[in-house]
């Protein structure tokens, strides 16, 4: 009867004993939550599109956005938004998403 014999290295037990799977003491993270000190927060600047809607301040306009129009007057203009006050609601819009406004027509004031 022939026998096979394995030279190799042993089965792999461990020599060291087993990790726990599970925690006595409260699990509490050591580290406080520090926010960073360099943040640069970046927004696409359009002078000329902002200084043309600023004109039409207290103004009814009608703002095409990429989902839909607005109509309403035009409250403020910021650097990244613009307020608008549609049946007495302000609506915060980015300029990014503008397509085009125009100066709204008579039939539509309220």
């Amino acid at each position: 009867m022939i026998r096979f014999m394995y030279y190799g290295y042993p089965y792999a037990y461990a020599s060291f004993p087993a990790q726990q799977y599970f925690r006595i003491e409260d699990v509490q993270s050591k580290n406080t939550q520090v926010l960073p000190t360099n943040v640069m927060y970046t927004t696409a600047v359009e002078p000329k599109f902002t200084e043309l809607l600023i004109r039409y301040k207290e103004v009814m306009i009608v703002i095409t956005t990429t989902v839909g129009k607005l109509i309403g007057t035009l409250d403020d203009v910021f650097i990244d938004y613009v307020t608008l006050i549609v049946h007495g609601k302000k609506h915060h819009i980015r300029l990014s998403k503008i397509v085009y406004f125009e100066k709204a027509e008579e039939e539509y004031e309220e």
